[in-house]
């Protein structure tokens, strides 16, 4: 089973897909996998990058390469659950990437999970409080949402936040 045919029925891919919705211009999505959020939305132009080898995506140009190493920008950037895989100082200067090339941003991340509980991730538990200090801004919209027994916070940050 692939990662997307493991998690399309999660309710924060919903509540992305919803906020999304009303927003336009360019969209990229960062650490995509074979999810198909590029997809979502009323995008003229839409890009997915992920380090790893991923699925080609009908009207999104996917890249596989570094993000950090690329000079892409967009109105809008998605990026979903990735950040608690980086220690804290590559996870800001991530975070600073993000900040400096769009103007609407939407990250989400596991709320309160319990430290070492999911392999890869550094920065578990993770509260409101904690992605703040790791992103340097506020949010301008939050949620945290259900997914079987388990948390996600999902943030929304505008360019005038800080």
């Amino acid at each position: 089973m692939g990662y997307w045919e493991g998690r399309q029925h999660l309710n924060y891919y919903a509540t992305v897909k919803q906020w999304l919705e009303p927003l336009s211009g360019t969209l990229l999505d960062i650490g995509c996998a074979d999810t198909p959020v590029a997809q979502w939305g009323s995008f003229e132009k839409r890009y997915a990058i992920n380090d790893l080898p991923f699925p080609v995506m009908d009207g999104v140009e996917c890249i596989q390469a570094d993000w950090m190493k690329t000079d892409l920008r967009a109105d809008v950037i998605t990026c979903l659950q990735v950040l608690e895989h980086f220690e804290a100082r590559p996870l800001m200067l991530f975070a600073n990437k993000i900040f400096s090339s769009c103007e609407t941003a939407i990250i989400s991340v596991p709320y309160l999970w319990p430290a070492d509980f999911c392999r890869g991730h550094v920065q578990d538990p993770i509260d409101v409080r904690k992605l703040i200090d790791l992103v340097g801004r506020c949010p301008a919209k939050l949620d945290i949402v259900e997914d079987n027994n388990y948390y996600r916070l999902i943030a929304l940050f505008k360019k005038d936040f800080t």
